[in-house]
């Protein structure tokens, strides 16, 4: 009967755990055995508590629905998080470059720059870049002019992939005017990536719900409520815009079919939940603006930390202490 009673959540189990193990020893008979349909019923009847939010009280609802939410955001980055174990291992690629300069390799990118040889033309220095690519394995696309009208500076590019792999070749005057070629290359999403993605989703939003629920009836029960209604309050508005910031991130990663940058990659650099570099300069956010990606990444452990703080201060009154 122990195990039944845990179907039912902590706040019924103190208030009502008397009259839940007596209603189950009823049910029980003199033989002391529940029948699997009646423990089925118990278990159910304990699960919807579980979900249900408090009655009369649409803050609490408003509560609950941003915490299933902001689970399901926070879902969703664990899940395409852990998506990214599967990307592939990106290869040197300096020496599709005849005079190869800066060069930099993280764990999910790559970029590599090298001047052209004085009096070459730039377009024969591009397609010779393409021929060596191709050589060592890569599928590679026509050379297309840019003329500025993008938001990039006129330019000369191309595309090339493998399997794992995407590439971005461009061809432009660099500040001190001397011609220069770039490549920056990302792996490219695993099969793996989406499904992840949206089973974190849904658990995301099962816990949300859930904890959010929780909460809402541990607060309407505490001795000092206001203190933490204000408190969790608080903590969701510091949560939201990184969980905002990090679903329109991945919208744009699982939508934009020709990147630039950094292939708006939303971990980047790890785990991330917040908004990417890329979002933000779509958005004509990222230079000058009072908030960067590492800022949105520490405002949910604020959030998340007073949301914490207030689920311990919100301590049930006493005439919700009847114990089981």
């Amino acid at each position: 009967m122990r195990m039944l009673l845990a179907a039912y959540p902590a706040r019924l189990r103190r208030k009502h755990g008397a009259e839940l193990i007596e209603t189950m020893a009823e049910m029980a008979g003199p033989g002391g055995r529940v029948t699997r349909g009646e423990r089925q019923q118990l278990v159910l009847d304990g699960l919807r508590e579980r979900f249900r939010p408090p009655t009369r009280r649409p803050l609490a609802v408003v509560a609950a629905v941003l915490a299933l939410l902001i689970g399901g955001a926070f879902g969703a980055a664990v899940g395409s998080w852990l998506g990214t174990l599967g990307y592939a291992d990106l290869p040197d690629v300096r020496s599709a470059l005849a005079q190869p300069g800066v060069s930099s390799n993280s764990n999910h990118y790559v970029y590599a720059d090298g001047t052209v040889p004085a009096g070459t033309d730039l377009r024969r220095a591009v397609e010779a870049t393409s021929q060596r690519l191709a050589a060592d394995g890569w599928t590679t696309g026509p050379v297309i002019s840019g003329d500025g009208s993008d938001g990039v500076l006129a330019n000369l590019h191309f595309a090339a992939e493998n399997a794992d792999v995407r590439l971005d070749v461009y061809a432009y005057p660099d500040a001190g005017g001397q011609p220069a070629i770039t490549i920056a290359g990302w792996p490219k999403r695993p099969a793996s990536y989406l499904p992840l993605t949206v089973a974190g989703v849904l658990l995301g939003l099962l816990a949300g719900w859930l904890i959010g629920v929780a909460l809402s009836h541990r607060i309407q029960a505490a001795r000092r409520p206001k203190l933490s209604s204000l408190l969790t309050a608080t903590g969701l508005l510091l949560v939201i815009p990184s969980a905002i910031g990090f679903l329109a991130s991945l919208v744009r990663y699982l939508t934009i079919a020709d990147p630039l940058g950094t292939g708006e990659l939303v971990h980047a650099q790890g785990f991330a939940f917040g908004p990417t570099i890329d979002l933000l300069r779509a958005l004509d956010l990222g230079e000058g603006w009072y908030l960067t990606p590492s800022d949105f990444q520490q405002l949910p452990l604020f959030g998340f930390a007073l949301i914490a703080i207030a689920a311990i201060l919100a301590r049930p009154n006493r005439e919700h202490r009847a114990v089981a």
